[in-house]
């Protein structure tokens, strides 16, 4: 059941659980700040874009 502002799932058991790491240059992102993660995009569009 989805609640406002929860996550689902289990909740992590270490600061560790937070971060992944890029696949193209293996920097750490930590996928709590959702600003750094979508200005980490390389030449990646965000959206595709319909004419």
């Amino acid at each position: 059941m989805f609640r406002e502002g929860k996550p689902e799932g289990p909740a992590p058991q270490s600061e560790r659980e937070h971060f992944i790491r890029c696949p193209v240059c293996g920097k750490m992102l930590d996928m709590r700040d959702l600003g750094d993660v979508l200005d980490h995009l390389h030449e990646v569009e965000e959206e595709p874009t319909a004419h």
